[in-house]
C-alpha cells in the first residue's frame, strides 16, 4: 500500500528571490570586442538556483509522501477503522458525523475481529477555503479467506479537524425469521412493515450463527461490510443491500418434521376433535356418518413432507406442502336412505394448512397456523 501526497503545506515553506542573485552594478560601456565572458555569470547563478530549488521541492514531496507523514484524512479513516476493529465502538463514532448514534448492532458484542485492513489511500483533496477541504480516502478491508471489498470514505477537515461523512450507511434489513441475528446479536423485525432500519459498522458479520442443525444458509453464511458495500463470502457479488439469506430446512430438519408429523395424527386419531386433526366427516346431505360405537381412527399410512417445497411463514413456522399423502381409516354407521349400515371407510390425510416450527435442539412442532380448512376428511370412501 502506497501513501498518496497530501495538498496540505508539510514543513516551513521558502521563498527565493531570483533577483536577489549577485549585486546590482553600473555596467560598463560596451567593448567593441564580440566576446563578453563576464555577461554569463549571472546566468550560471541562476542555473544553480533552480537546481536548489529542485531539490528543495523534491525534498517537500519526498516529505509528504513518506508514511512517518501521512495525510490527516488517511489517519482519521485508518484510525476509525483500528477502532471498530478493537471492538471499540464509541471511539470508532468519534471520528465520523455520527457520534452518538445508537443501533442494535452499534455495540461491541456485533463486532467480529475475523478481518483486517488492506488498504487506505487517499485518492482526492479538495481546498475549500478558510482552512477547509475534502478528501476522497479509498479504503479495503479483507477476510480470512481472501476476499476483499473497497470503499470511498469522505472526509471533512476543518482547520486540522478532520471528520469522516455518513461512515455508515443506513440500509433496509429483513428477517428470515421474526429476528434478524448478526454475530449473535437479534434485532426483532415489525411484522406488519416486513423490513428494519440497520446500521452496521466496518467489518464481518455472521448470519444466524445459531442456527439449528436442522436449517441451513441459502445465500451466503457471512458477508464483509464497508460503507454501503456488502459482499457476501464465496460469491464474490458485492451488494448494496443487506444480503439475507433465505432459511432453507435440510434432510435432518425434513426426518424432524415427518416425525413429528407422525406424533401429530397419532394424536388425533385418539382425539379427533383437537385442533388442525383432519378426522371429522365432511358434510353430506344424501347421507350421515358417525364413529361406530368403540371404533376409533387408525394411521394406516402417514402423509410425508419434503424439504425443497417448505417456506417459512412469519409467526407460524414452515408453511407444509404435502409431498405424499397419507390415509386413515375407521368402522363407521352410515345412515341413508333410511336405512342403516356399519362400513370400513378411509379417509385421505393432506398436511396442508399445517406448519411446522423446528426448536433450537433439533426436534420439531406442527401446529395448525391460522388456516383450519383441514379439519375434515376431504373425502370419505368405503373399502373392503
Amino acid at each position: 500500500m502506497s501513501d498518496s501526497a497530501s495538498p496540505q503545506r508539510w514543513g516551513e515553506e521558502h521563498e527565493i528571490d531570483l533577483g536577489a542573485v549577485g549585486e546590482a552594478r553600473q555596467a560598463p560601456e560596451p567593448a567593441p570586442s564580440p566576446s563578453r565572458p563576464f555577461s554569463r555569470i549571472p546566468n550560471v547563478a541562476l542555473a544553480y538556483a533552480a537546481i536548489a530549488i529542485a531539490l528543495a521541492a523534491a525534498v517537500v514531496t519526498v516529505v509528504k509522501w513518506s508514511p512517518l507523514h501521512r495525510p490527516l484524512a488517511e489517519s482519521t479513516v485508518k484510525a476509525f477503522l483500528e477502532a471498530v476493529h478493537e471492538g471499540d465502538v464509541d471511539g470508532a463514532l468519534a471520528y465520523t458525523d455520527q457520534e452518538g448514534t445508537e443501533g442494535e448492532f452499534l455495540v461491541p458484542e456485533a463486532l467480529d475481529s475475523r478481518w483486517a485492513i488492506a488498504e487506505v489511500a487517499q485518492v482526492d483533496y479538495d481546498e475549500t477555503g478558510n482552512g477547509r477541504a475534502v478528501a476522497e480516502v479509498y479504503t479495503e478491508i479483507e477476510a480470512e479467506d481472501g476476499s476483499r471489498v473497497g470503499h470511498r470514505y469522505h472526509v471533512e477537515i476543518d482547520r486540522g479537524d478532520a471528520s469522516i461523512k455518513g461512515a455508515m450507511v443506513a440500509t433496509d434489513g429483513w428477517g428470515a425469521f421474526e429476528y434478524l441475528d448478526l454475530n449473535g446479536v437479534r434485532l426483532d423485525i415489525d411484522l406488519e412493515v416486513g423490513l428494519a432500519h440497520v446500521l452496521l459498522l466496518p467489518g464481518y458479520y455472521e448470519f444466524y450463527p445459531d442456527l439449528p442443525s436442522t436449517m441451513d444458509l441459502d445465500g451466503g453464511e457471512a458477508m464483509l461490510v464497508l460503507g454501503d458495500r456488502y459482499l457476501t463470502l464465496g460469491t464474490g457479488v458485492v451488494d448494496q443491500w443487506l444480503p439475507t439469506p433465505w432459511i432453507l430446512v435440510n434432510q435432518e430438519g425434513e426426518d424432524a418434521m415427518n416425525a413429528a408429523l407422525r406424533e401429530y395424527y397419532d394424536a388425533c386419531a385418539v382425539d379427533p376433535s383437537g385442533e388442525g386433526c383432519p378426522f371429522a366427516f365432511p358434510d353430506d346431505p344424501d347421507r350421515e356418518l358417525a364413529l361406530a360405537s368403540g371404533a376409533a381412527w387408525e394411521v394406516v399410512a402417514y402423509p410425508e413432507v419434503q424439504a425443497e417445497r417448505l417456506w417459512y411463514e412469519h409467526g407460524t413456522g414452515f408453511e407444509l406442502r404435502s409431498a405424499l399423502p397419507g390415509e386413515a381409516r375407521a368402522q363407521v354407521v352410515i345412515t341413508e336412505d333410511g336405512e342403516t349400515r356399519t362400513a370400513l371407510v378411509s379417509c385421505p390425510i393432506w398436511v396442508d394448512g399445517l406448519y411446522a416450527e423446528l426448536d433450537p435442539d433439533g426436534g420439531a412442532s406442527i401446529n395448525a397456523g391460522f388456516s383450519l380448512g383441514s379439519e375434515r376428511c376431504r373425502s370419505v370412501i368405503e373399502v373392503e
